[in-house]
């Protein structure tokens, strides 16, 4: 198993509902790949997603995300093999969540490398803060 984790702006002014349209096509592909994972949604347009499954494909989904003109500044945060997915139930589960959510998660540039290996257990526990979506 392996999981890719990325941030990004969004490039146009993408909003919660542009996103809510598209995710029944992301997450058919994703399922169709057998890809799990989290996407996050800040209100001020940053963008954050766990991809798990085969590294293969999920290098392959990885490359056409960061060649997509909906996104800049794509860093990857996190890439590497993992023992679990920690998203097994979700092809991609969504959430939206104010800057000051997302600031607290995202790992800044100075990020220790403790923070970057906690992230993925870190986002898990955030999201069990809420109802499922």
């Amino acid at each position: 198993m392996h999981h890719l984790v990325y941030s990004s702006t969004a490039s146009t002014g993408l909003t919660e509902a542009e996103l809510q349209r598209q995710l029944g096509h992301w997450r058919a592909t994703n399922a169709g790949l057998h890809i799990t994972g989290l996407l996050l949604f800040s209100t001020e347009g940053n963008i954050m997603q766990v991809l798990e499954g085969d590294a293969a494909l999920v290098h392959q989904l990885y490359a056409v995300i960061a060649a997509d003109i909906r996104h800049r500044s794509v860093v990857k945060l996190a890439d590497g093999p993992v023992p679990d997915r920690a998203f097994a139930d979700w092809s991609m589960r969504f959430r939206s969540i104010g800057p000051a959510d997302f600031s607290r998660l995202a790992p800044r540039p100075d990020a220790t490398p403790e923070h970057i290996r906690n992230l993925v257990p870190l986002l898990e526990a955030f999201m069990a803060e809420e109802p499922l979506a």
